[in-house]
């Protein structure tokens, strides 16, 4: 059984996010980062593919094909066009989004059980 989920206080890192993680499961940051790490590490290789990921009630990170265009710095006025390329845009789920408009410090993404209307707390 978790324990009390860590309070936050501060924006968080990568190496934050370990401490806060291993903190709320009751062990050691060494034996979370891998698991953390491989997480994001999955992610960012799907986008790479042009895969989306879909974290359910938290995040999608969509891989998006941008086409050439003729676009314009804005520093020196210049034209010039860029290339075709591939980049990741985030959608923030409703639930998320809501939760942090209530300021909701207890929100969890955890799916609610069979048959309830409410996310599991």
């Amino acid at each position: 059984m978790p324990n009390q989920p860590t309070r936050i206080t501060e924006r968080l890192n990568t190496t934050k996010l370990i401490e806060a993680v291993a903190a709320d499961l009751g062990t050691t940051p060494s034996a979370v980062r891998d698991t953390i790490m491989t997480t994001f590490d999955v992610i960012a290789r799907a986008n790479a593919t042009g895969h989306d990921v879909a974290i359910t009630n938290f995040v999608t990170f969509i891989s998006h094909r941008v086409k050439r265009a003729t676009r314009r710095n804005p520093q020196t006025g210049e034209t010039f066009t860029s290339a075709a390329h591939q980049v990741v845009r985030l959608r923030v789920s409703d639930h998320l989004a809501d939760a942090v408009r209530r300021r909701d410090r207890k929100v969890t993404i955890r799916k609610a059980a069979k048959g309830s209307r409410k996310t599991a707390e």
